[in-house]
């Protein structure tokens, strides 16, 4: 049996790669609940809660310092401990059941803004992702806040975060991460995804409907038009696209226009 349960770990250690070693490398702290799984040693195996004052409650061991260790580390205590005191050759897993001691606050246009609690390594795309995505009306900078007060914030535009992995910066428990929502114009009509496009200097009609998925078969192309306030320009995409037009550059709110044919 014990074979089986070294041979199980050992293709855990395989199958779970860097994901495993982020989550190893975990701080634990108050909040936290683990799993201990102690091999053939029901009395012993359990879910704990690391308390006020970062300890645990472990049958035999007594009160036991959890907080500040990683998960690596606490393993490797726990388990030098059993072996010393109590245990032949003990064979022990920690996991980390709920992340509760280390909260980042994401602020601004996210889908779901409020507490992320960080899960190992997280970096701010991590986190964005951890709240649900930024919301449909655009982005147009993220501004990380940090803890740290020795430390600057950092503003970078999500265009160049997401172009540049060397802005995706790691966060640490109690940043701040604020997403400020952009300048958008609107795709409506016969295109295949309707809705916000995020507005950048320089943006056309064809570079907009482009990001819309383009236009769907059934659209009228010659006869598309802009609105832009109380204005409407009309405007031939079937010439724009035989560069017989020139490209329109779109204005902050812009709305794009595509109606269906009749034929």
């Amino acid at each position: 049996m014990k074979s089986l349960f070294l041979m199980a770990s050992f293709f855990m250690v395989l199958l779970g790669g860097e994901a495993q070693a982020q989550v190893s490398s975990y701080v634990l702290g108050v909040g936290d609940s683990i799993a201990i799984q102690v091999f053939d040693e029901k009395e012993l195996s359990g879910t704990f809660t690391v308390g006020e004052g970062g300890v645990i409650d472990y049958p035999l061991v007594g009160r036991v310092d959890v907080a500040g260790q990683t998960i690596a580390a606490f393993d490797q205590s726990l388990t030098a401990e059993l072996g010393e005191k109590f245990l032949r050759d003990p064979q022990v897993q920690v996991e980390v059941i709920t992340f509760r001691s280390q909260p980042v606050q994401v602020l601004g246009a996210v889908k779901k803004p409020g507490l992320v609690h960080l899960s190992g390594r997280s970096s701010v795309l991590d986190v964005i992702a951890e709240a649900g995505g930024v919301s449909s009306g655009g982005v147009a900078e993220i501004r990380v806040q940090f803890a740290d007060v020795s430390k600057e914030s950092i503003a970078v535009s999500f265009e160049e975060l997401m172009a540049d992995s060397n802005k995706n910066i790691q966060m640490t428990s109690g940043d701040v991460l604020h997403v400020s929502e952009g300048m958008v114009v609107y795709v409506t009509g016969e295109v295949n995804k309707p809705g916000a496009v995020p507005f950048t200097e320089g943006l056309t009609v064809t570079q907009a409907l482009s990001r819309s998925g383009g236009t769907k078969r059934t659209a009228r192309t010659r006869d598309a038009y802009i609105l832009r306030g109380e204005d409407r320009i009309p405007i031939n995409l079937n010439k724009v696209m035989r560069g017989k037009s020139a490209d329109v550059v779109l204005h902050p709110n812009d709305q794009i226009v595509l109606q269906e044919s009749i034929f």
